[in-house]
């Protein structure tokens, strides 16, 4: 992952001298310790170290590096060798093939850090290695090699090139990286450093145990400690180790030791190839494993990740979340619950049914049943009881959800929201639509639905109901003479004894104005209607009081009552008011009653 943030010229120049130094050093080791009989190093580090810095460095800072590295290379042939066009051209392949892997890569990974990238990372990388190293290895194989004891064929000489500048960079590219990236966490985990110190040193022992004697057959011996490595600290373990067993073998068999040393009729060419091929398959081997065990570890750690955020939506949620496994089990009970009913999540967890309101519990189930047979989620709203005893009306939104196990049913999540406040706005504008704001009564609309629902009853049951139909004797000249204000007074006061003469079951409304209705139902008593109305007119006997105002007001009251209305609602007003306009004829502060039979 290449940096963002800009550099300082000194800082870029300090960076650039530092890069110039590892590269020469490492020129200088894989020279004078890893040079083969052809000439060229068994293994090139420099190239991967270079690669990895312009891989971890902005675009923009590649070319100082390039130049540096170049330099150093460069310089330190010259020291070894003396000046020479093979040197120059040497230290250019050098460089070059670097160069091609990192503008590879960098084209084609957004960030080489990241392991979700591992697959797509390693195949963008191999491909461009290989070409990088088969163009430097050409131009390398072409110039030849002046140190040269004896003259090589282009063929070893080109094997020998790509070989040691593929380990290298694949190896030491990848090391370099790690080391940028991570920093001292290359070193693993604080709580496993020493850990992880004491399995690189065991593959370094084992390493060069095995390239101090000449028998073959122990070579294996190499892989035990670098799995354990591997399996242990996976990339953190993965990286150095390689490198580890990649720079003892070749140092060794540089030096004339090992199993690589021994048995007739076997050139030097042979041997080095024979080392290159050993240590790609040990980087080959464990890079796999490296990657299942890293991907492993990420899947596990995006796992726990989402769990995690998962399980914190759901326990600081306001919402109650809850998961019935099958079997009616409570797997999970989100805290809310406390807060949202007053029951712990212990107390929740045990089948609670009855915690639902009876009238609701049918359809609740249904809807439970429904979702877990078909998979369709489902909303339903219900009352559930609070601890303290009073109903909590929630919505609750249900979706099934499959098993946890091999062969279990699936279960329902289901989340639920306290939507008390909103039944009570619901309920409250729906009272509003059928109420009179003034007075509290049914309105029109409410007396109009009311109506028609008695009228179909006592069709059914053949039993009478009655309407009676009243106003407030001269209210309009109440409002003319004390204003609109005593007049609203008057009409609330003249509702409250209203409903104070009525029975429970009857439903007064007012139409309008000093309209008002009374509907008495499945009448028993065949003076009922009559009742109310002495009732009501006798308690309009008392002043009403407002203010300093004290008022004498009366009512004249029409009565319908009767059992059968062919004319429906309208034949029960028109009689009511006919009823109420014989009452006003006859003074006032009275009432007067029509009847309906089964001829009418």
């Amino acid at each position: 992952m290449a940096s963002s943030v800009p550099r300082t010229a000194s800082v870029l120049l300090a960076r650039t001298l530092g890069l110039a130094v590892v590269i020469g050093l490492c020129a200088w080791w894989s020279i004078v310790y890893t040079r083969g009989a052809l000439g060229f190093s068994s293994l090139w580090v420099g190239s991967g170290v270079l690669c990895g810095v312009l891989l971890t460095s902005p675009r923009r800072e590649w070319l100082p590096y390039l130049l540096g590295a170049f330099a150093a290379s460069l310089v330190v042939n010259i020291l070894l060798n003396g000046l020479s066009q093979i040197g120059i051209v040497l230290s250019f392949a050098n460089t070059l093939d670097a160069w091609i892997v990192a503008a590879a890569v960098a084209s084609r990974v957004n960030d080489v850090s990241d392991l979700t990238q591992l697959k797509s990372s390693f195949v963008v990388a191999i491909v461009a290695t290989l070409v990088a190293c088969t163009v430097s290895g050409l131009i390398a194989s072409v110039a030849g090699d002046d140190s040269a004891t004896t003259p090589a064929p282009f063929a070893g000489l080109f094997l020998t090139w790509f070989a040691s500048h593929l380990l290298g960079m694949g190896i030491f590219a990848t090391l370099t990286i790690a080391a940028c990236v991570e920093g001292l966490k290359i070193l693993g985990q604080p709580g496993q450093r020493v850990e992880l110190a004491a399995t690189l040193g065991l593959v370094a022992v084992v390493c060069w145990l095995v390239f101090a004697q000449s028998r073959f057959a122990v070579t294996f011996l190499v892989f035990p400690p670098l799995m354990l490595c591997v399996f242990r600290h996976r990339f953190s373990g993965f990286v150095p180790a390689t490198g580890i067993v990649a720079v003892i073998a070749t140092m060794q068999t540089a030096a004339g030791h090992g199993p690589f040393m021994v048995g007739e009729g076997v050139s030097d060419l042979q041997r080095t190839l024979m080392l290159q091929a050993f240590i790609a398959n040990v980087s080959l081997l464990a890079f796999p494993i490296a990657v299942a065990v890293t991907e492993r570890k990420l899947l596990m750690h995006r796992l726990a990740r989402r769990e995690h955020d998962y399980r914190l939506l759901a326990d600081h949620s306001s919402d109650l979340v809850s998961h019935i496994a099958a079997g009616n089990q409570r797997r999970y009970i989100s805290p809310s619950v406390f807060e949202m009913l007053g029951w712990t999540r212990e107390e929740f967890a045990e089948p609670r049914w009855d915690l639902i309101h009876p009238e609701d519990l049918e359809n609740v189930l249904q809807i439970f049943d429904a979702v877990s047979r078909t998979g369709v989620g489902a909303s339903v709203e219900c009352r559930m009881q609070h601890k303290h005893g009073h109903y909590v009306w929630m919505e609750l939104k249900v979706r099934r959800v499959p098993g946890e196990g091999e062969g279990e049913a699936p279960g329902i999540v289901f989340a639920g929201r306290d939507i008390t406040k909103r039944r009570e706005y619901m309920v409250a504008l729906e009272r509003q639509a059928r109420h009179d704001v003034l007075t509290g009564l049914g309105n029109r609309l409410y007396f109009n639905e009311r109506m028609d629902l008695a009228i179909a009853r006592s069709s059914r049951s053949g039993k009478a109901l009655a309407l009676l139909y009243l106003d407030i004797d001269h209210f309009k000249r109440i409002n003319d003479t004390h204003g609109h204000a005593v007049g609203d007074a008057v009409l609330r006061e003249f509702a409250v004894r209203l409903l104070a003469s009525i029975r429970a079951t009857d439903f007064a409304a007012r139409l309008g104005g000093d309209e008002f209705v009374v509907l008495v139902d499945d009448i028993d008593a065949p003076d009922a209607p009559q009742a109310i109305a002495e009732k009501l007119i006798s308690s309009l006997r008392n002043e009403i009081v407002v203010g300093q105002e004290r008022l004498s007001v009366t009512t004249s009251i029409g009565i319908a009552e009767g059992t059968v209305f062919r004319g429906g609602r309208d034949e029960l007003l028109q009689r009511a008011d006919a009823a109420l306009y014989e009452a006003k004829l006859a003074g006032r502060n009275t009432w007067c009653i029509k009847t309906s039979n089964q001829d009418s």
